[in-house]
């Protein structure tokens, strides 16, 4: 049963891939656009539209797993410190806060972690726009300085 779920799941995918019907993908700005907003919601998402689904898979995977580590390490630290709180001596709550400062540098690190994942889904998703849709599409980062509010800035150029 689950190996005919799976043949039939692996036709339906290869069936709607227009490069395996001997297609070729147009360089569709829309397209493009789409895939890169994807990317930024959730990461995983672009690459998905864009038909790589290892990719999609991968990504989505380790965020999922990131996030959700963020969640058991911040319940766990919010445990740990009511313990640390109600703690009737002084060794217990040495050893409460201690568990509550473990658990708040693992979310921490499991936040950065997520952070780091969408960072990669989107260089990803550029490299394989340029590509795909050719150097004349790019996305670039400006930085810059206000004098007149003293004031630091940045923007972004996307061009497709």
């Amino acid at each position: 049963m689950r190996r005919s779920l799976a043949l039939g799941l692996l036709a339906v995918l290869l069936a709607g891939s227009p490069a395996l019907r001997g297609e070729e993908a147009k360089p569709e700005p829309e397209r493009l656009r789409k895939a890169l907003e994807r990317s930024l919601l959730f990461p995983g998402l672009g690459q998905l539209y864009e038909k790589q689904y290892a990719k999609a898979a991968l990504f989505a995977t380790a965020e999922l797993f990131c996030l959700a580590q963020v969640v058991i390490d911040a319940r766990k630290g919010n445990e740990a410190y009511h313990n640390y709180r109600d703690a009737g001596d002084k060794a217990a709550a040495v050893e409460w806060r201690r568990e509550t400062e473990r658990h708040d540098r693992r979310r921490n690190t499991a936040i950065l972690a997520a952070a780091g994942v969408w960072v990669l889904n989107m260089v990803d998703i550029f490299v394989f726009v340029k590509r795909k849709y050719g150097r004349e599409r790019s996305l670039a980062f400006h930085p810059f300085y206000c004098h007149e509010h003293q004031a630091y800035g940045a923007g972004i150029t996307c061009r497709f």
